[in-house]
């Protein structure tokens, strides 16, 4: 019997052996897949993507790079937003109920500025890293976000009013459709157009509020164009309502008047194809969209971030427009998803 425990326990320790050496030979490489994981994002995260609405190309776009950093780096993203961009309160309403769902962070794209800094204090109360995208939050208190992604607005609308002016004669009235008024990434668009536009010779006869809207835009774009037959051209804000405006121009029988809008979305896009919208100063919605997440995961990892990321605009016209769209439509293919 004493020979069979001895026997079993030579057995067992030469188990115990193999397993140790078995382990020490297998470390090197778990120590190298841990400090690979250190590097990646943790699966678990949720991040909440807030649009200013999700009634727009330029919005599906945003949640197509949300979701291609996404499903790069392994993690949950949700992509929400109001049915209008003047809806300030749903998206109030849905910051507060990422906040309550336990969002590890967010990213939001403030519909009214001044209104939703209510909601980022609700969020940093909340101790949730925010990321605003495309309009900055209007407040002086830079505690309240993390760090903000997003065009130059006032750079690229004075590209905007360049483009305008190089179509143009000094002297030659022009029409600003703007954003609904408040929202401060529109105040900037219009004013960098405004300004280049003037500066140039160009006479800014009129500028009116289209709260960001095709319909309205009609309307607001006849009205003008009743009032002042001589309208060489019309910037808009956005690319809808500068559909809008093209809209107003041939239901006129209008020709040759000079229409901008503001996004680069496929609408836009495909109008400046077939000849009628003139250009778009086009954003990069994909990008804003796929790093506001990435710096949110960034953040959460504990890395510290840059404070103000501008992305740059690309005045889209019928020479190069083509080419834009091609690289877009590959990302949001990819990306799965689907647009209106």
């Amino acid at each position: 019997m004493k020979k069979n425990l001895r026997k079993w326990s030579a057995l067992a320790l030469c188990l115990m052996l193999i397993m140790l050496v078995m382990a020490g030979c297998g470390g090197g490489k778990e120590t190298e897949t841990s400090k690979e994981s250190e590097g990646k994002i943790g699966s678990d995260y949720e991040i909440t993507v807030i649009c200013m609405a999700l009634n727009s190309d330029y919005w599906h776009m945003v949640e197509a790079g949300a979701k291609l950093a996404g499903e790069e780096l392994g993690i949950s993203v949700d992509v929400i937003g109001p049915n209008a961009e003047s809806d300030s309160a749903a998206q109030i309403n849905m910051v507060e109920d990422a906040c309550n769902s336990g969002s590890d962070a967010i990213v939001l794209a403030p519909n009214e500025p001044t209104s939703l800094v209510s909601a980022a204090k609700t969020v940093k109360s909340n101790d949730i890293p925010l990321v605003a995208i495309d309009a900055m939050l209007d407040t002086d208190d830079e505690s309240l976000y993390s760090c903000f992604i997003g065009t130059g607005n006032e750079e690229a609308g004075a590209e905007g009013g360049k483009f305008i002016a190089s179509q143009l004669q000094e002297g030659d009235k022009v029409a600003i459709i703007r954003g609904l008024n408040g929202q401060v990434h529109h105040d900037q668009r219009t004013d960098g157009a405004q300004a280049a536009m003037e500066e140039a010779g160009l006479k800014v006869v009129s500028v009116q509020p289209a709260d960001s809207d095709r319909g309205k835009a009609v309307n607001v774009a006849e009205n003008m164009l009743q009032s002042d037959g001589d309208i060489k051209a019309f910037y808009a804000t956005n690319d809808d309502m500068a559909l809008g405006a093209l809209q107003a121009v041939k239901s006129l029988g209008l020709t040759d008047v000079v229409i901008v809008g503001f996004d680069g979305t496929f609408n836009a896009m495909d109008s400046i194809e077939d000849g009628e919208l003139t250009a778009s100063i086009a954003q990069q919605p994909i990008e804003e969209g796929y790093q506001g997440v990435v710096n949110a995961v960034n953040i959460l990892n504990g890395e510290t971030v840059e404070k103000h990321q501008t992305l740059e605009a690309v005045v889209l016209t019928k020479e190069n427009v083509t080419d834009f769209r091609v690289n877009v439509e590959d990302l949001i293919e990819k990306s799965g998803v689907k647009l209106n």
